[in-house]
C-alpha cells in the first residue's frame, strides 16, 4: 500500500510536470520521462504508461468523437493514474478514498472544485464505482489535478483545465462544489428540471451520498421546501455528514393527510426514538418531529425516496417542480486539517429548482 507521503509526492510531481502539458503523444512522452515512467504500447492499441505504483500502469486516454467539441486541438483527453487497489469492498473502497484525499489536501491545499454524483468528462467516467463518484479537482492554470474513484480504487487525472470547465457548464451533472476566494467562476449549467416525480433524480443522490461524503468531507446539509403549498414550509432536512444520511420531517403547515400517525404510517420514526436528546446532530433538526435514519456508504435503501415521495404528495406538494431545495444548502463550509473551507455548489443533477 502506498504511504499518504507517497501519495503526496505523486501528486506534486503530476501537478508541476503537467504545467505547460502539451496534449500529443510527443507532449505526453516528455510528461513520462520527466516522471520516470516507460512509455507502453499496448496490444489494443491503447498507450499505458509504467510507473510502479501499487495502482497499476497509468492510461492514456484519446479524445473520442463526443469529446471532440471541448479538446478540438488535442490528441489525448486526460492521463489516468491508478494510486492503490485496496478491497472491493465499499467501507474499504472509501476510507481508502479519503485517506488519499487527506494527503493530497496537505500537499496542495485546498480543492478548487468538490463534488460527486456526477460524470467527470467528456466522454464520462470510465469504471466508475457503483458506491459513489466524489471527485475532488486542482486547478493549476491550464492543467488540472482531479482525484476521482475509479473502478478498483481511487485515481489521479491530469486533465486541461478548460476542457472540463466547459464542459461541465454546458451539460454537465451531479453535484459540484467551487472553492470560495479561489476567484473562480464557474457557471452551473441550468437542467432540464423534473416536472414529473418519476423524473426526480433524488434517488441516485441520497444512495451515493453518504460514501462521496465521507470520502471527500464534504458534508451536506438540505433543506428541501414545498413551494406549491401556502408560504412554501420546510418539509425535509436532509443531513449527512461523516458518511451517515438523517432525513427529516416538519409536518409544519401540511395537509392533516400527512400529519400524526399518518406521517407514521408514511414510513417516519419519532426523532427521540432515533436520536437521543444529548446527540450532536439533534440541533440540526430543530423541531422535527419525525426523523429517517437510512445508513450509511453502500447501505442507503433507495425505499426512502419512495417515503419522501408520498409524503410529499400526501403534504399537498402538486408535483416534483413544487418540491425544491433551500437555497442554504448551496453554502459549505468544510471543517478539516486546513482550516474552515467554503465551497458554493451547485445541484444541477438533481433537476431540481432552488428557492
Amino acid at each position: 500500500m502506498i504511504s499518504s507521503a507517497e501519495v503526496g509526492v505523486v501528486a506534486r510531481n503530476l501537478a508541476d510536470a503537467g504545467s505547460g502539458l502539451r496534449w500529443s503523444g510527443e507532449g505526453l512522452r516528455e510528461l513520462a520521462g520527466r516522471l520516470g515512467w516507460e512509455w507502453a504500447d499496448g496490444s489494443d492499441g491503447r498507450v499505458r504508461l509504467v510507473t510502479a505504483l501499487p495502482g497499476g500502469d497509468a492510461a492514456l486516454v484519446p479524445v473520442e468523437a463526443r469529446a471532440r467539441p471541448w479538446a478540438r486541438s488535442q490528441e489525448y483527453l486526460e492521463l489516468v493514474v491508478p494510486v492503490s487497489r485496496p478491497a472491493a469492498e465499499v467501507h474499504a473502497q472509501v476510507e481508502e478514498f479519503r485517506r488519499v484525499a487527506d494527503a493530497l489536501r496537505q500537499e496542495l491545499g485546498n480543492a478548487t472544485y468538490i463534488g460527486g454524483n456526477g460524470r467527470n468528462s467528456p466522454t464520462g467516467q470510465r469504471l466508475a464505482p457503483s458506491w459513489g463518484r466524489p471527485f475532488l479537482r486542482w486547478r493549476r492554470g491550464a492543467t488540472s489535478l482531479e482525484l476521482r474513484a475509479g473502478g478498483a480504487g481511487p485515481e489521479l487525472v491530469l486533465q486541461a483545465s478548460a476542457v472540463w470547465e466547459s464542459w461541465y457548464q454546458k451539460g454537465g451533472d451531479g453535484y459540484v462544489g467551487v472553492l470560495q476566494g479561489a476567484g473562480l467562476e464557474l457557471d452551473h449549467p441550468r437542467p432540464e428540471y423534473a416536472g414529473e416525480w418519476d423524473e426526480l433524480a433524488l434517488g441516485g443522490f441520497l444512495q451515493m451520498l453518504p460514501a462521496e461524503v465521507r470520502a471527500t468531507g464534504l458534508a451536506q446539509s438540505m433543506p428541501l421546501y414545498g413551494c406549491s403549498i401556502g408560504d412554501g414550509p420546510l418539509l425535509f432536512a436532509i443531513d449527512c455528514r461523516d458518511g451517515r444520511l438523517l432525513i427529516g420531517y416538519t409536518e409544519a403547515g401540511v395537509a392533516e393527510a400527512a400529519r400524526g400517525e399518518r406521517a407514521a404510517a408514511l414510513g417516519w420514526t419519532p426523532i427521540e426514538e432515533t436520536l437521543p436528546s444529548d446527540h450532536p446532530l439533534r440541533p440540526q433538526f430543530g423541531c422535527t418531529p419525525w426523523l429517517i435514519d437510512a445508513g450509511g456508504p453502500g447501505g442507503v435503501d433507495g425505499a426512502v425516496t419512495d417515503v419522501i415521495v408520498r409524503t410529499a404528495r400526501a403534504a399537498g406538494v402538486a408535483s416534483a417542480s413544487g418540491l425544491r431545495i433551500g437555497g442554504e444548502a448551496e453554502h459549505v463550509v468544510i471543517e478539516g486539517t486546513t482550516g474552515h473551507t467554503r465551497y458554493h455548489i451547485g445541484f444541477p443533477g438533481l433537476r431540481m429548482r432552488t428557492c
